[in-house]
């Protein structure tokens, strides 16, 4: 099992002032040393229906990257190391600090882990029980999502597996509701990003019997 980092990262929600968020800014305010080189880009596409005016440049660092979508910021870590995901605490607590009056409304934390040859067993671990009946109907099965809404350690999570051809994806949404920033700043600081990445790899190992490759410290 590993871990997609352009799919994982921390997203708040609220009413984010879009014209903040220029190279310019936020080299200033969350990359000041001298030597931190950004890159700009343009999201080439984007999902059926979205405004695509709603959407600030992507911004990147050697660690994070940062985009502004509509009311959602978005901090995805550019390399699947624990560092970055730090790095993105750090980041978004800096900035919490710098506009504490702009309304949220909360935020979550994502992780998304892929798996290769999923064994059959596991398959039907997943599987409801109506899937004999919906074939004896005369459906297909093309590929699955089973979503579920759940509570891991009093943490509010929503939880989603697909599978494809032979492969999962195991989604994880830490959804938390809050008032303003600095209940945000209490809530990561009390659960860090990389404590709720371990709740879900553990949750995964559990259940699913699934381990990751490669360091997970």
């Amino acid at each position: 099992m590993k871990l997609d980092q352009s799919s994982s990262g921390l997203v708040i929600v609220g009413g984010w002032n879009g014209h903040i968020f220029n190279p310019n800014w936020i080299k200033r305010y969350l990359f000041p040393a001298a030597d931190e080189q950004l890159t700009v880009d343009i999201q080439a596409q984007f999902p059926q229906g979205f405004n695509p005016q709603l959407v600030s440049p992507r911004i990147s660092s050697k660690e994070v990257r940062i985009l502004l979508q509509g009311n959602k910021l978005n901090f995805i870590p550019v390399k699947n190391e624990d560092e970055n995901l730090d790095r993105i605490q750090d980041l978004a607590l800096q900035l919490a600090d710098y506009l504490p009056h702009t309304p949220v409304s909360g935020y979550g934390v994502n992780f998304l882990f892929t798996q290769d040859n999923v064994s059959e067993d596991l398959r039907n671990l997943i599987r409801p029980k109506d899937l004999e009946e919906i074939k004896q109907f005369g459906a297909s099965l093309i590929s699955e999502e089973y979503t579920r809404r759940l509570e891991l350690n009093e943490h509010p999570l929503n939880f989603a597996i697909g599978l494809e051809e032979g492969k999962g994806t195991f989604k994880f949404n830490f959804d938390f509701k809050i008032p303003d920033l600095i209940a945000f700043k209490a809530g990561i600081s009390e659960t860090s990003i990389l404590e709720l990445k371990q709740e879900a790899i553990e949750f995964i190992a559990e259940v699913y019997n699934l381990e990751m490759k490669g360091d997970i410290a």
